[in-house]
């Protein structure tokens, strides 16, 4: 091997490492989602009730869980911090769904149920995984990147937006969700 070829290999080697420890150090999770609750009359409607598949193929439509708080988050088995947040948002999902949190996780990949089962059944997650493979609700909302969430309140209106991988079974969170399922 030339000398050439073994310093563009040296090169490359320290480059995928780099990007290995950047990652690692920019898709850590928060202690707790940034989520700031709007307070109750400033909060707007969801701007748009959507209707997808699940895994199973029963449409699911938000407009339908009314009456509950919903974390809505957008998401992708190929996107790095999607993973990293998935096990506390599974974690979050046992504790308050019998005390009335819904999770609709909407999966934007392509390839749809192919990739996106698999997924599921290695992270273990029982919430509901709703398949957008043309981005529809995506694009009409304006996503700019992955992940992101939203929280709803009862009503169906905007309680707090994040954007990014946040640690979902967070005290702050459990708190904010026992104040939004008490209202």
């Amino acid at each position: 091997m030339s000398t050439r070829r073994k310093g563009l290999t040296l090169i490359a080697a320290l480059l995928v490492v780099g990007v290995y420890l950047w990652l690692l150090r920019t898709t850590s999770l928060p202690q707790a989602p940034a989520i700031t609750p709007e307070a109750p009359e400033a909060r707007q409607p969801f701007p748009v009730d959507f209707a997808l598949p699940d895994l199973q193929g029963q449409i699911m439509r938000l407009s339908y869980r009314r009456g509950q708080v919903v974390l809505v988050n957008f998401w992708a088995t190929w996107c790095y911090p999607c993973r990293v947040e998935m096990p506390s948002m599974q974690a979050l999902y046992q504790d308050y769904r019998d005390k009335g949190l819904e999770i609709l996780a909407i999966a934007i990949d392509i390839q749809g149920k192919e990739v996106i089962a698999p997924f599921v059944e290695t992270y273990g997650l029982t919430f509901p995984i709703l398949l957008d493979p043309d981005n529809v609700v995506n694009m009409g909302l304006r996503v700019a990147g992955i992940p992101l969430s939203y929280l709803l309140d009862k009503r169906g209106r905007v309680a707090g937006v994040e954007i990014g991988a946040r640690d979902w079974n967070s005290r702050p969170i459990r708190r904010l969700l026992d104040q939004l399922l008490d209202a």
